[in-house]
């Protein structure tokens, strides 16, 4: 589990993931430090828990998945959104969004042009 150790914080010591999943602390550490190696239910956990894939935790790099850990969770329900939109409704988001970046700049931009 090459990359676990780099999902856990402050919030999310490992007491708290394994009292989460349901293992104990001392069998999470060891998956951390490589002295074991989870069962594949255990990894299915870890990586529902994170928020990623498995790849992603033992250190796979798989460049078309998205990892979901680095996203914050309002990215995360609006990726779940997205996921059940029409091909229309997704080229009216896309244009939705371009247009929220655009005001974004503008703002900013008049913003320099004020202090300047």
């Amino acid at each position: 589990m090459k990359n676990l150790k780099t999902f856990i914080t402050r919030e999310t010591t490992q007491k708290k993931v394994a009292e989460d999943i349901g293992i104990s602390q001392q069998n999470l550490s060891n998956y951390i430090n490589g002295k074991t190696q989870p069962d594949y239910d255990t990894m299915i956990k870890l990586a529902e828990y994170f928020h990623t894939t498995i790849d992603s935790l033992i250190g796979h790099n798989v460049p078309y998945l998205l990892d979901k850990s680095t996203l914050s969770q309002e990215q995360r329900n609006l990726i779940d959104e997205i996921i059940n939109l029409t091909r229309e409704q997704c080229l009216l988001t896309g244009a939705y969004i371009q247009g929220l970046k655009k005001g974004e700049q503008n703002r900013q931009e008049t913003i320099l042009k004020i202090r300047s």
